[in-house]
């Protein structure tokens, strides 16, 4: 956390010097009062300047991006953390930048390990803040992929369905894939989906409307 020290007549004055040599604003910053000004004998003999603490308020996204470049080290990935504004589909994403040999240790299998260094990235970018910042971790557009291949996934399986009239079983996935797979299929006339099973092996099975009738969608 950059801070910075600093002396004045007031507090106020501390506080501004330092605020100018932070180069920030009165919002952006904590303060911390270490010593209030003594005023001397005769007001100027033995006395003492106020002494201050300032210390820049971290975002969210700061702490986040800190926190997976030092663990993104610990795990031996030479990487640059590249911070892509939220839109009306995605929160704010954390793009990991790192050569592709290291690719298959940052996502790990099925996303497993990319899972969860978003999972610590959240928790830790969140610790005493007053609302709750959601954030989105991807490395070599794999969630884009990871998706494009799930749609084809969920294609084929409703093909089969229909064509044998039986339910179709696919591998087991984590509840956020589950949950695209069903989002993906919902609005399909002729199937409907399910989930069958107990983490980590739960898994959606497409049902084909003419054999059953429709079943209730769930994760």
């Amino acid at each position: 956390m950059k801070k910075v020290t600093a002396t004045g007549r007031t507090v106020e004055d501390a506080v501004t010097s330092a605020l100018v040599r932070l180069g920030i604003s009165r919002s952006q910053a904590t303060v911390r009062v270490m010593s209030e000004p003594v005023k001397g004998l005769f007001g100027f003999i033995g006395g003492r300047e106020a002494q201050v603490e300032v210390s820049v308020i971290r975002t969210p996204e700061e702490t986040a991006r800190d926190f997976l470049s030092e663990t993104l080290i610990h795990m031996g990935i030479d990487a640059r953390i590249r911070l892509l504004p939220a839109s009306e589909d995605t929160p704010t994403t954390l793009e990991i930048i790192c050569d592709e040999n290291d690719l298959p240790v940052v996502i790990g299998k099925h996303g497993s390990t990319l899972d969860s260094l978003q999972y610590l990235v959240n928790v830790v970018a969140n610790q005493g803040q007053e609302s709750y910042t959601r954030l989105f971790l991807d490395a070599g557009m794999y969630r884009q992929r990871r998706q494009e291949g799930l749609q084809r996934l969920a294609d084929r399986a409703a093909v089969r369905a229909l064509r044998t009239k039986r339910p179709v079983s696919l591998d087991p996935m984590p509840a956020h894939d589950r949950k695209f797979v069903h989002t993906y299929l919902q609005n399909r006339s002729d199937v409907t989906t399910t989930s069958e099973g107990t983490d980590p092996y739960r898994k959606v099975v497409v049902v084909p409307f003419v054999q059953t009738g429709p079943a209730r969608k769930n994760g």
